[in-house]
């Protein structure tokens, strides 16, 4: 599925990038039996865990391993978040109080609408860095099994940044990636980050 064309292809499509690398990924088991609160994903914002990435244009393509209704707890986005300013704060992911949260989101005036994304199997999501999302719990009786695959354009690459309370932030890369002349993460490391796809020769995005 990292190599499968199409999702790539479709990156660069709605990001309108020339090239699309891997960032990371993640396979996310939500397990059938838990307590409610300890099954749901707190709202968050995939930026605020990549501080160090220069760019915002980075998507990150969700993938069902099994249809997925509103049961089973599925991400669920809020619409248009990503054009609102002011969140990428919203290092949530582990604050299961969603109510609490989708108080403080930052809206720019405008309504909040939460849109849950009931997939088939064989479907896949995309959502931009910027994009407000989580999931409900999983009620089901079957464990919910996703792949997480985050992809970066060509024009992003690794910046120092130090949080409020003055730590130096670090992703997983920046111990992955292969060090650029500068000493800093190289984001484009083949090994780490390989290309996906890029854009016909001639062809505009």
């Amino acid at each position: 599925l990292l190599f499968y064309p199409m999702i790539a292809a479709t990156a660069g499509l709605l990001s309108g990038a020339q090239m699309i690398r891997l960032f990371h990924d993640q396979l996310v088991n939500k397990p059938a039996g838990l307590m409610e609160r300890d099954s749901s994903v707190g709202w968050h914002v995939d930026a605020a865990y990549w501080q160090t990435a220069t760019s915002r244009s980075l998507l990150t393509a969700w993938i069902p391993f099994q249809d997925c209704d509103e049961a089973m707890g599925p991400i669920a986005v809020v619409d248009c978040s990503h054009l609102w300013p002011d969140n990428e704060w919203m290092k949530t992911f582990n604050d299961r109080d969603l109510e609490k949260l989708e108080q403080s989101f930052r809206t720019n005036g405008e309504k909040i609408e939460k849109i849950p994304l009931t997939l088939k199997k064989g479907q896949v999501s995309f959502h931009h860095c910027r994009t407000i999302h989580g999931s409900m719990p999983n009620r089901s009786q079957r464990d919910r099994l996703a792949f997480a695959i985050h992809l970066q354009d060509e024009t992003n690459h690794y910046r120092k940044h130090v949080d409020a309370k003055g730590k130096e932030t670090l992703h997983i890369n920046d111990l992955l990636c292969r060090r650029g002349p500068d000493g800093l993460p190289d984001y484009s490391d083949p090994e780490i980050c390989p290309v996906l796809w890029e854009a016909p020769v001639g062809v505009a995005v």
